[in-house]
């Protein structure tokens, strides 16, 4: 597969990721940005490495997607690519690296959007319900 293939085919999965989920990236929240870029990243990681691409062209690649379909700007989508490829180390983060995850086993859903859709509505869900958190009230010293 050609350099303009690799592209072309790369950013194809980025937005079949998205119409999917059914909501422009520029709307998303900030929970929701960091789980559909991480499945994004985990996806096209299994797409380079079914296709035979080198990790540096499927990270250079990654940059232009956050570019171009998460509407990033290039510094911020190489520091967002940064992050992503720490949370490749579960130590770092936990929750991200298994949406990392989830994104490689997810490739297998390109051809059922539907599924694809509702599995990223669920992870989103789930990552939300992780996060809130009840507040105790002031704290009693006494």
């Amino acid at each position: 597969m050609d350099t303009q293939e690799y592209s072309r085919q790369s950013k194809h999965l980025a937005q079949i990721i998205v119409q999917a989920y059914g909501k422009s990236p520029l709307v998303y929240d900030d929970l929701e940005e960091q789980v559909i870029c991480a499945f994004t990243f985990g996806c096209h990681r299994a797409f380079s490495v079914e296709v035979g691409v080198q990790e540096w062209e499927h990270k250079m690649l990654m940059v232009e997607i956050l570019h171009d379909i998460f509407g990033f700007d290039f510094e911020v989508a190489g520091n967002a690519l940064n992050f992503l490829v720490e949370c490749l180390d579960p130590e770092f983060d936990k929750a991200l690296n298994l949406v990392v995850h989830c994104g490689d086993d997810g490739y297998a859903l390109l051809n059922d959007p539907e599924e694809l859709g509702r599995q990223l509505k669920e992870i989103v869900y789930i990552m939300g319900s992780k996060l809130e958190v009840t507040d105790p009230g002031p704290a009693d010293d006494n």
